[in-house]
């Protein structure tokens, strides 16, 4: 399966609460489409056009890049606008009290296209579709809370709670990725070279437009990196931070589901941050149906309940990280705040469209999918659990997403910190593989490749416990040069010129 192939194949709208828009208020509300921008992208484009500062533009919250997405901002007293373009479009729709904050959303509404789905999946998806309705599904967090690691930074929360700010800090800027643009290429790798000889890297960060504010810090107190963390935006500290406390949430849960379900009643989802474990059936979990499992706030000491804290302290461990060690100090705007999670959720209204072939896939079908989420669930891990095959090697959303998942190292001296495989604690965990996958379309052109009928899939991974491999062959590697991809096709033909003409047909 492939999740967001193109822009138009994940579509996103915010659902206000009904008390929120008025006739009347302080604060005007713009109803705001974007594609393959980020929120805040979009809210510098509201900024132009209202001709207000960014810094006076709240929104409920932020939204991914991919796909195409409706979501509301405010600004005090804004002027009326309306803007079309290519990708993004305002319209002004009312007025509210006070300025929009995650409070004043319910939660998103989705329409998703599902493609490149073979028979099994199909299959997998009816019977599926009724478990989900009923059961729904663990509220996990998925890998786009986890950019840190797509991009080789590594848990920052992390060091920063073990004492490590330089390492904190030299990861969060300096730490290269695949994933960046030319110009971040350019600025990080200069900033990893001359790390240390801090107005160098002033000089750098300022011709490139990046993080001047932090080496000039720097240049006049030399050691001072947790204070050098004040001049890095509020923003990227707590997605660095909410990240960690999220990792934590995820293992620890994963972990409470693995106490309770066998091996052959779990499915596994495998994601870059770890695997993601599920029941088979919600009934196998010892939980109410409104069951939470704590966020954990800092040093564990708002977690109640003895069994959520022993998990956790245990996630912590596995890390070299004691309970009392769960907090970042000295270091301004990355203050932990634990709250209760639902421990599972609902999708709200889910219809599955009848499959149709896939047009960009061949022999391969296509599922349009909706339902709505409360906030902060995720509409991926949803339309993952709706096409796992049971007994199937698990899939990333990196595979998903059909994209070549590489190793993004830290750095030219070391890596970024982070676990790239399914981790729990240093133990790989996997579903157990099943058969050769085959669909029933049309065959490829040049005859079957190895077993299967369709095109190969990228890291189809066996018992290995290392990271993915590109190739999509069982042995793990390409073939020898010179060796055929397949069976033999036949002798080959020579050419011995045109085939006879057909004689005329006399008038």
């Amino acid at each position: 399966m492939k999740l967001k192939s193109r822009p138009a194949d994940f579509r996103v709208r915010e659902l206000l609460a009904p008390d929120v828009l008025q006739h009347k208020g302080e604060f005007r509300i713009y109803r705001v489409i974007k594609r393959k921008l980020t929120s805040l992208e979009a809210a510098e484009v509201l900024a132009v056009e209202a001709g207000r500062g960014a810094g006076e533009i709240a929104m409920c919250g932020l939204k991914d890049r991919q796909g195409v997405t409706t979501q509301y901002m405010s600004i005090r007293h804004g002027p009326e606008v309306s803007a079309a373009g290519s990708d993004v479009k305002i319209e002004t729709v009312g007025f509210a009290a006070k300025e929009l904050d995650s409070k004043d959303s319910t939660g998103n509404a989705f329409e998703l296209v599902v493609r490149d789905l073979h028979t099994e999946e199909l299959a997998a998806m009816r019977t599926n579709l009724a478990r989900v309705r009923k059961q729904g599904v663990i509220n996990y967090f998925d890998e786009q809370r986890f950019g840190n690691l797509r991009h080789g930074q590594g848990w920052i929360a992390l060091d920063l709670m073990k004492g490590n700010p330089e390492r904190a800090l030299k990861m969060l800027v300096a730490a290269r990725s695949l994933h960046d643009d030319p110009r971040s290429k350019v600025l990080k790798q200069a900033l990893w070279e001359n790390w240390g000889d801090w107005p160098a890297c002033r000089d750098i960060a300022g011709k490139l437009g990046a993080h001047h504010s932090v080496f000039e810090h720097l240049r006049r107190h030399a050691d001072d990196f947790a204070g050098a963390f004040f001049h890095i935006a509020s923003r990227v500290r707590l997605i660095h931070l909410y990240a960690y406390q999220s990792h934590v949430w995820n293992r620890a849960v994963a972990d409470f589901v693995r106490e309770h379900v066998s091996v052959e009643k779990r499915v596994v989802i495998e994601s870059e941050e770890g695997p993601l474990i599920y029941p088979s059936e919600r009934e196998l979990m010892p939980v109410a149906p409104d069951a939470t499992f704590r966020l954990p706030g800092p040093f564990l000491d708002d977690v109640i309940d003895p069994v959520q804290r022993g998990l956790l302290a245990d996630v912590l461990a596995l890390e070299a990280l004691a309970p009392s060690e769960f907090n970042i100090q000295g270091v301004s705007g990355m203050a932990l705040k634990g709250e209760d999670r639902a421990l599972f959720v609902h999708p709200a209204h889910l219809r599955v469209r009848p499959p149709k072939s896939d047009p960009h896939h061949r022999g391969a079908a296509m599922v349009g999918v909706r339902f709505e989420l409360p906030r902060g669930a995720y509409a991926t891990l949803v339309a993952r659990r709706l096409f796992e095959v049971p007994g199937r090697a698990p899939q990333s959303l990196a595979e998903a997403q059909g994209a070549a998942h590489a190793d993004d190292g830290g750095g030219p001296l070391e890596r970024g910190g982070a676990s790239r495989g399914p981790r729990v604690g240093g133990r790989a965990e996997r579903a157990p593989r099943g058969p050769a996958r085959r669909f029933d379309g049309p065959p490829p052109r040049r005859g079957p490749r190895d077993d299967r009928d369709g095109p190969p899939r990228r890291f189809e991974r066996e018992d290995r416990d290392g990271p993915p491999r590109r190739f999509g062959r069982d042995e793990g590697g390409p073939p020898p040069w010179g060796e055929r991809r397949g069976p033999p096709r036949g002798p080959e033909r020579g050419f011995d010129g045109p085939p006879p003409r057909a004689p005329r047909r006399p008038r």
